[in-house]
């Protein structure tokens, strides 16, 4: 049996160092041997914390994809969701891993943030242009306090309304759409020679739990205490 698709996410890969990313990689490629030549292997990243050793390693194992955290690229709302994270520490990761080769880089954004307004989401959408992603994927925040506890240090009444939430989504679509990406579906978007785009248009896209995906009707194994793993 083939692998097809490899996705090192659950949280941040890039919390352990070079060494111990190889380690991991090295046993879990002992107990799945048999990777396609076309298999997608990619890699969850916060730019944060990657260097240019952690890049190697990835490489080294063939990984293709990158896929970055971002969030919102406001200093005040990163201050409010404990999450300082420069513009330029992102451009530095993603200049990174084109210089190594990677040539499919996703960037995760979340609206609905504490102080995010259409003016401020505007700016974040400008500046992860600048990027030049392959792919972006634009989540709406869901505030559960009650699920997940360091949501309740939140200041509710910072949280935009409904309608604001609505506005942002609406101009995103558009931004994005007048920019040169396509929307593959629920909030995902993509560039026109990307192959999720491919696969819409041919009819082979399928989504899991992860988001979009030309892999299905494949076998998902879930590696670790939080992973969700479907097998037909």
């Amino acid at each position: 049996t083939e692998v097809l698709q490899m996705h090192f996410g659950g949280g941040t890969p890039t919390f352990y160092n070079a060494e111990q990313l190889d380690e991991i990689i090295k046993l879990i490629k002992a107990k799945f041997k048999n990777f396609s030549k076309e298999a997608e292997i990619s890699c969850e990243i916060d730019p944060r914390f990657l260097t240019n050793e952690q890049l190697d390693v990835l490489i080294s194992h063939g990984f293709n994809r990158i896929s970055y955290g971002v969030q919102d690229f406001d200093e005040k709302v990163q201050k409010e969701i404990h999450r300082i994270q420069p513009y330029e520490i992102t451009q530095n990761a993603v200049k990174m891993a084109r210089e190594k080769g990677i040539k499919s880089i996703n960037m995760d954004l979340i609206y609905g943030l504490p102080y995010q307004s259409l003016e401020s989401f505007k700016k974040t959408l400008e500046l992860a242009l600048t990027l030049d992603p392959d792919r972006l994927a634009v989540f709406n925040y869901a505030h559960v306090p009650w699920i997940k506890k360091s949501m309740r240090k939140f200041d509710e009444t910072t949280l935009p309304n409904p309608e604001v939430k609505l506005e942002i989504l609406k101009f995103t679509a558009e931004f994005l759409t007048k920019n040169g990406y396509k929307m593959i579906g629920m909030d995902h978007f993509a560039k026109p020679n990307d192959e999720l785009f491919g696969a819409l248009a041919n009819g082979t896209l399928h989504r899991n739990f992860q988001g979009y995906t030309t892999k299905g009707g494949a076998d998902l194994i879930g590696i670790g205490v939080t992973s969700i793993g479907e097998c037909k």
